[in-house]
């Protein structure tokens, strides 16, 4: 398809398909994204960057990390929209109900989770966090 045959076929998208294809975008540009990080960087260049994702919340760009800005944004977006559309609806949350109840000392600890790709952490954190709102009338 075309440019114009594309948009043409995203009019007749209610709006749920819309942001359903909008995410799967995201995914498919984020697993692309993570792919070339895996196989241009070494096993140790790969721990470095996630030790300093986990203690800092920031993953470091730039030429010397073989890393763009833009590939991070779409990582960080797809997995925000994972998160919120695979576990905390599940459980009643979504992002910022979520994050109201979550201490930053917990913060590290999640961002491991997410670069290991353990969602049942965010399942387990989000499944109790529910329950806590539950029974506070919340």
């Amino acid at each position: 398809m075309d440019n114009a045959e594309d948009a043409e076929a995203d009019d007749e998208l209610n709006d749920d398909e819309k942001q359903e294809k909008q995410h799967a975008e995201f995914v498919r540009m984020a697993d692309r994204s993570l792919d070339r990080f895996r196989e241009t960087h070494s096993e140790a260049q790969q721990q470095f960057i996630v030790d300093a994702y986990v203690a800092t919340g920031e993953i470091p760009v730039g030429e010397a990390f073989g890393i763009e800005e833009v590939e991070v944004a779409v990582v960080e977006t797809a997995f925000s929209q994972h998160l919120d559309r695979n576990v905390l609806r599940q459980h009643g949350l979504n992002l910022q109900t979520y994050f109201e109840h979550v201490d930053e000392a917990d913060y590290p600890a999640l961002r491991r989770a997410a670069a290991k790709g353990e969602w049942h952490v965010f399942h387990g954190h989000a499944q109790a966090i529910a329950a806590a709102r539950k029974a506070h009338g919340l």
